[in-house]
């Protein structure tokens, strides 16, 4: 119990001399991995569900050699790139956002 209060203030002690700046860093570094692990377990889980409604939708339908079938493929295809790249850009922005936000605490 004693190990945990002292560590609790060392993180105090060290936030209070960061300033604001670094309890925002922080913060957006906690929201941004928070981010990146939903997208690990949307990939290795819902995604593969996903893909299997989009395949089995494919291969229900009766007429998949038109011109039309074609265009319902790759808007198909399209939105599930789409699904994947969910929350990619607010990734990056996190990630370019972290070294500036360094460089207005020093």
């Amino acid at each position: 119990m004693v190990l945990l209060i002292d560590a609790i203030n060392a993180l105090r002690d060290f936030l209070d001399t960061g300033g604001q700046v670094l309890l925002v860093i922080g913060v957006l570094i906690f929201s941004m991995w928070l981010l990146i692990l939903e997208r690990f377990m949307y990939f290795f889980g819902g995604f593969k569900r996903y893909k299997k409604d989009v395949k089995s939708t494919w291969n229900n339908r009766a007429e998949r050699n038109s011109w039309n079938a074609e265009q319902i493929r790759q808007a198909m295809i399209s939105r599930a790139g789409m699904q994947l790249n969910n929350n990619l850009a607010l990734i990056n922005v996190m990630v370019a956002l972290c070294p500036l936000l360094g460089l207005l605490g020093t």
